[in-house]
């Protein structure tokens, strides 16, 4: 499956739809897809709203451009296309920022990914 890169304000982002899914209940979003995080990593309103205690999981303290956050591992599914993946993520009410991220963890061990920013393309290809 292919995306192509978003323009926002004259800048390229390679940002994708997911659906978060935990408790029976379903979240749509956008996500940017970010090669150097190890963990997708999404505001607390959205483990809110999903339904889940995130502070019952483990804290990390991931590095970030501007310092550390406090965040809690949490597991949910995450689904991109028609395709569910169980992943371990970050919930943190310290993450505020334009995008969620959609890191390595789950994703990556799940799909090939190819950033062609010539054409301003992301590729996902299923691994079997």
């Amino acid at each position: 499956m292919s995306f192509d890169y978003e323009e926002i304000a004259g800048n390229f982002y390679l940002v994708i739809p997911i659906e978060l899914k935990a408790n029976e209940k379903r979240f749509l979003t956008r996500a940017y897809v970010d090669s150097g995080a190890s963990f997708s990593i999404f505001n607390a309103e959205i483990a809110d709203y999903l339904g889940l205690d995130y502070r019952k999981g483990d804290k990390i303290y991931p590095a970030r451009v501007g310092g550390h956050i406090c965040a809690c591992i949490n597991e949910i599914f995450i689904s991109i296309h028609d395709i569910e993946i169980r992943c371990k993520v970050l919930f943190s009410d310290e993450f505020m920022v334009k995008f969620n991220l959609l890191g390595r963890a789950g994703i990556f061990d799940r799909f090939r990914v190819c950033f062609d920013d010539p054409e301003k393309k992301l590729y996902l290809y299923e691994k079997v």
